[in-house]
């Protein structure tokens, strides 16, 4: 890997060179921590960076004079001193003409300060009983080398050992060797115990073009907690219902640019700042400068998307409040970086780095993309003639540059100009390039297994350049591509704004599918993007497209339907929002840093709201990890105990509920000990810290009610057997959706479900109704083997006609017995035959006409413990 060296070493007439063409930033002795599973280099080491600041080497060797193996093939290497001292380090490297060179520079390598720590930890977090302010300390009440160290605490700035907090949110600090100025950090997150959350920083503005701005305004009803839901959250606050971002003017800015712009907004959701390439400002518009009062960038405001706002991901600090602004300088081809530093100022920030080179010969275009879970980002970049792209991994172990060879060269002015774009879920890349004179986009996806990308689409847009191919955005769930090909009106060009179906099969499919949304011989199309780049904003965003010189903007608002104009919902330039300045030909690209989730109230929820059913209710992390007693409070007097309870509500509608939340001071004793009954014990020394008293109310909905007259029997004695009907009457809702299963829970019909059940084996079924509220019943139904006696009876017969006597119909009796009794109250016939039929006569002589009394008894033939059944009725003799 280092034969080249010894190569360049050995050449006669080796030039030798000066340092200064070698950047170096500060440099540490880092104590280096590796994974024992991969090697890699984990923690926080912040290692030195260097940079050939000679613009014509193309090969590179580098020594660091600490003995360690020379390595090559980079201009940017970073660097991991393990002990301080001065170091020569050497770079010999190659020009274009072949020419080999030998620079060397002077490394004094600088000790770093003992490690802050809170509780003991360098990065921790704490709750605290509001009302009392804490004392931040990151080297307890003594150390010895507190005077050797200088301090710079987030987000406030101060500069004191110590500083003391009274509201909830993350807190950092960096501790510097006065002499070294080398630093360590350490990070504490203090929750004050049930403090209200912070406020947000209020809507997204874009700035870009000549004091144009864009601002999104959420706009949605207050939404009510849905009172028929199963469960939910109780004590909260209203939240807003299905938010929509509408554009409307946001007044103005100082930027002057045709081209792209960069802007943050910081960890309260507020702006941080905005740049155009050459100059920074804060969030009240005024110019960051650095401590000498300088603040020009080494960038311009011409390069079409070439400058781009990183967070700056460093171990143990709050996220985020320093930032990279990355610049290419059109003229010479310098890709550089500066810091803004936030904690200065009063929170304006101060650029605490300027203008540190990272790269030669690229593009003018810039991408950001999150990494590794977001504990880092990626700026991707393009070479100015080639077709390499550089990803730069910028995250607590410093900057990283990976190549890779992709896609078309960039063999023209037309493809080195426009927008690299990602799509929302950082997967897939996109470009514009002209290929022999036709203009493409080519789409590259990222595998996370093997960290490379791959092209997956070249596709041909099917207009010739010039006009050339610019701005690009892909819509939310990656199905359609965006496009504008930027045509030069007064070179009689037309402008055009594509839409281009990704989902169909193959290049020359999505090609021959392309839409044109709008075209213009007038106006020159720029950049387009969805608004506003929020992460946290809800989908359904709208597409925004600029025109050069323009006082409003265009914009698409249903950007994942397929179509033309009308089906995308396109507004004209004409009828497009007013921007308060004009547009050039650029967007901002926008970042976000992580947003601080400190403070907060309580949290409860609550499962099950049906009657005659039990609501789980339970308050989750309040105060954690302070111990805390909830006492519920319920209409009809109950109370109960616990984090976790469950009650069933005595009436329909709604209910209201209490809950009382005592606080507890936790004791510095259960620190030390970890025992549950010494744990009990300590408890009754606690303080309390705070006491909580919620109130709101719970819908409590009707639940089926099944009416039901058992017993039911099935008799086996029958051939065939006859089923028995059980049809329940069911109350408590409007519809009903019945389920009858056996005891093992198989149901007994496919299909629609009857509310009646015929039933045949004797068995215990099981009978679930569930109501229109989502409110169910379930019935416990037994069906029993048994032959119910049965008899039926004439009303009349006639002797001697076509009913000569009086016989009945009867079963599953035992023991039978008849009388027939005449009006007087005489028997006139008697049997316990139930067979044998009365003729209508007594003594063998006809009885008169008229009505005859009759008297059954019997036993039931499976229900002996029933008793004697009798029956007692009339019957009329008809002659």
């Amino acid at each position: 890997m280092f034969s080249g060296l010894l190569w360049i070493i050995s050449l006669a007439g080796l030039k030798e060179g000066y340092a200064q063409t070698i950047y170096a930033s500060k440099a540490c002795a880092i104590d280096l921590e590796r994974d024992p599973n991969t090697g890699q280099i984990t923690g926080c080491p912040n290692p030195t960076y260097f940079f050939d600041q000679d613009s014509t080497s193309n090969n590179w060797v580098w020594s660091f004079g600490d003995g360690q193996p020379p390595i090559g093939g980079m201009r940017n290497p970073t660097w991991y001193f393990q002990s301080t001292g001065t170091y020569t380090v050497s770079l010999f490297k190659t020009n274009q003409s072949g020419v080999q060179t030998r620079v060397t520079k002077e490394i004094t390598v600088g000790a770093m300060p003992q490690q802050p720590l809170f509780n003991g930890q360098p990065s921790t977090d704490t709750t605290v009983c509001s009302g009392s302010p804490l004392t931040l300390n990151p080297f307890g009440l003594t150390n010895p080398t507190l005077n050797n160290y200088d301090y710079l605490w987030f987000p406030g700035g101060d500069t004191t050992k110590t500083i003391t907090v009274d509201s909830s949110g993350c807190y950092s600090v960096e501790v510097f060797d006065k002499v070294t100025r080398c630093s360590r950090t350490a990070k504490i997150t203090v929750n004050f115990c049930y403090e209200p959350a912070s406020s947000g920083g209020g809507n997204e503005r874009w700035y870009f073009g000549n004091g144009a701005t864009l601002e999104f305004q959420g706009t949605g009803e207050v939404a009510e907690r849905d009172s028929l839901a199963e469960s939910g959250s109780v004590f909260g606050e209203a939240e807003q219902d299905s938010v929509v971002y509408q554009p409307i003017p946001g007044g103005s800015n100082p930027l002057n640019t045709n081209s792209a712009t960069a802007m943050v907004y910081g960890p309260s959701g507020a702006l941080a700042f905005y740049t155009d390439g050459v100059n920074i400002y804060d969030g009240n518009d005024e110019q960051i400068l650095d401590s000498l009062g300088l603040g020009t960038l080494s960038g311009n405001n011409t390069a079409s998307q070439a400058v781009a706002i990183v967070p700056k991901s460093n171990c143990n600090e709050c996220p985020h409040h320093q930032y990279y602004v990355f610049t290419k300088d059109k003229d010479t081809g310098l890709l550089s970086y500066s810091v803004i530093d936030l904690r200065y100022n009063e929170g304006l920030g101060m650029i605490t780095e300027r203008n540190v080179p990272v790269a030669y010969d690229i593009a003018d275009k810039l991408a950001v993309r999150s990494v590794n879970d977001g504990a880092g980002f990626e700026l991707i970049t393009h070479s100015e003639n080639g077709s390499e792209f550089q990803f730069m991994t910028l995250d607590t172990l410093g900057l990283i540059t990976r190549r890779q060879t992709l896609g078309a060269p960039y063999a023209n002015e037309e493809s080195q100009n426009g927008y690299l774009v990602y799509s929302t879920d950082q997967e897939l890349l996109a470009q514009g390039v002209v290929i022999n004179g036709q203009n493409y986009v080519q789409i590259f996806a990222y595998d996370p297994d093997t960290q490379q990308w791959s092209q997956i689409n070249s596709i041909e847009l099917g207009i010739s350049a010039p006009p050339s191919v610019y701005g690009l955005s892909f819509n939310e769930d990656n199905r359609f591509l965006y496009a504008t090909i930027s045509g030069n009106p007064s070179a009689g060009e037309t402008s055009y704004l594509l839409q281009i179906p990704l989902f169909l099969v193959d290049d020359a499919t999505i090609s021959s599918e392309i839409e044109i949304i709008s075209s213009s011989t007038t106006d020159q199309y720029g950049a387009i993007q969805l608004g506003p780049q929020n992460p946290q904003a809800p989908r359904g965003k709208q597409l925004y497209m600029v025109v050069n010189g323009g006082s409003q903007i265009a914009y698409i608002q249903e950007p994942d339907f397929q179509g033309g104009p009308a089906a995308v919902g396109f507004i004209d330039v004409a009828n497009g929002v007013d921007l308060n300045g004009t547009s050039g030909l650029g967007l901002p690209t926008v970042a976000y840093a992580a947003q601080n989730q400190e403070g907060g109230g309580v949290s409860a929820t609550y499962f099950g709201n049906c009657f005659n059913s039990t609501t789980a209710l339970e308050t989750q992390n309040i105060c954690d990890p302070m111990r805390n007693e909830v006492l519920w409070e319920f209409e009809d007097g109950t109370t109960m105990k616990g984090q976790n309870v469950n009650y069933t509500f005595p009436k329909l509608g709604w209910n209201k509920i209490k809950a009382t939340i005592t606080v507890y001071n936790t004791s510095q004793v259960k620190r030390v000990i970890d025992n549950a009954i010494l744990n009990q014990i300590i408890n009754l020394t606690e303080t309390e810290c705070t006491e909580i008293v919620l109130e709101d109310s719970i819908y409590i909905k009707p639940s089926p009610e099944i009416s039901l007259t058992p017993p039911f029997y099935v008799c086996l004695r029958d051939n065939p057997v006859d089923p028995v009907v059980i049809d329940p009457d069911v109350t408590g809702g409007d519809t009903f959706e019945y389920l009858w299963q056996t005891s093992l829970g198989v149901p007994l019909t496919v299909g629609p479900r009857d509310t009646a059940q015929y039933i045949q084996i004797p068995d215990t079924y099981l009978l679930d109704v569930e109501n229109n509220f989502e409110c169910s019943t379930q019935e416990t139904v037994l069906v029993e083997s048994g032959c119910i006696p049965d008899t039926q009876f004439p009303t009349a017969f006639t002797p001697g006609g076509m009913n000569p006597t009086f016989s009945f119909y009867y079963k599953h009796t035992d023991n039978p017995n008849l009388k027939i009794y005449n009006r007087w109250g005489e028997i006139v016939f008697e049997t316990n035959n139930l067979d044998t039929t009365w003729n209508g006569t007594l003594k063998g002589s006809p009885v008169p006409t008229g009505v005859y009394a009759y008297v059954l008894t019997y036993d039931a033939i499976d229900f002996p413990e029933w008793g004697r059944q009798k029956e007692v009725g009339s019957v009329w003799i008809l002659r």
